[in-house]
């Protein structure tokens, strides 16, 4: 059995391409309309645009009610995981692996403190999902799942055959913390600036006003990873960013979608790690700096209209 922490766009997607494998698949959802419209009528879910088909999962809004499972993906919002945190290691199985595919950083070290080392993973993913609509879920274009141990020398081949056999693009790596970083480079540089500008992953492919800003926050969060210890280098985060963005470019970013329900987003666990992390090499992030501050004044005002 597997369980999907997050049952939003992602999670979602995630979780049918295991169900529609035949392999167990439950979901947890937050309580509100996306989970009422899957647990009475199932969830309506296709490719970016056209027919869409109804698939039907088991959520639970209450992670008590859910059984234990082998693997647990958790997909919440970053801003979210210490709240969640303390419950994970209550779905697993006794030698069932937490695997965080979450978006920014802290998330690890959050998770560390509820759950054993041995049993934790991480990672990231490139496939792409929004959400129209409560209960619909498109498909954003495909990518690839990285992931490796957080503790050196845990075996967590069963968890990439369980990912292949689904037919996902997966890998499994070592460590997880140079996907993670270069996932972060990918947000940092992508989020804001859909988030800010309404933009899909393919629209801002064509605008090159957006592709120059994204140049220069690829190249400060590529200094931030640099100083916080992972080597990377510009240039090939900024090629591997723009494949990325070709893959996807029917995909609507996760900061955008949230900028347009009027939520909170993961700004702080992206923009903000990266200038809490380049502040302690004193090195000068304007670009990331300008976004971060814009994204959270358009965040305020979202969070004000829908209270």
């Amino acid at each position: 059995m597997i369980t999907v922490y997050g049952c939003g766009a992602l999670g979602s997607r995630i979780a049918v391409k295991f169900h529609e494998a035949g392999i167990p698949v439950q979901g947890v959802s937050r309580p509100g309309p996306h989970f009422d419209k899957i647990s009475s009528g199932g969830l309506l879910f296709g490719g970016p645009d056209g027919p869409l088909r109804t698939v039907r999962l088991d959520i639970f809004d209450d992670p008590s009610a859910c059984p234990p499972a082998d693997l647990v993906i958790i997909l919440v919002k970053a801003w979210q995981t210490p709240g969640i945190a303390p419950r994970v290691k209550e779905l697993l199985s006794p030698d069932g692996f937490a695997l965080t595919l979450q978006n920014g950083l802290g998330n690890v070290e959050a998770l560390q403190e509820h759950v054993p080392g041995e049993r934790l993973l991480a990672g990231t993913v490139t496939y792409g999902a929004f959400r129209p609509e409560p209960g619909v879920v498109r498909s954003g274009g495909d990518g690839f799942i990285r992931f490796g141990p957080v503790e050196s020398g845990v075996d967590a081949g069963t968890v990439l055959d369980t990912f292949l056999s689904a037919g996902f693009l997966a890998g499994l790596e070592e460590s997880p913390w140079l996907s993670i970083w270069e996932k972060v480079i990918i947000n940092a540089a992508v989020n804001p600036v859909a988030a800010l500008t309404r933009s899909s992953n393919g629209d801002i492919l064509d605008s090159p006003f957006a592709m120059r800003i994204m140049e220069a926050l690829c190249r400060e969060a590529s200094a931030a990873a640099s100083a916080a210890g992972i080597s990377v280098e510009p240039r090939t985060q900024w090629e591997y960013l723009k494949k990325i963005l070709e893959m996807t470019a029917g995909n609507r970013p996760s900061m955008l979608q949230d900028i347009e329900a009027g939520n909170r987003t993961e700004i702080e666990a992206i923009s903000g790690e990266i200038l809490r992390l380049g502040g302690k090499a004193s090195l000068s992030l304007p670009f990331t700096e300008a976004v971060y501050g814009l994204v959270k004044a358009l965040e305020a005002a979202g969070l004000r209209a829908s209270s």
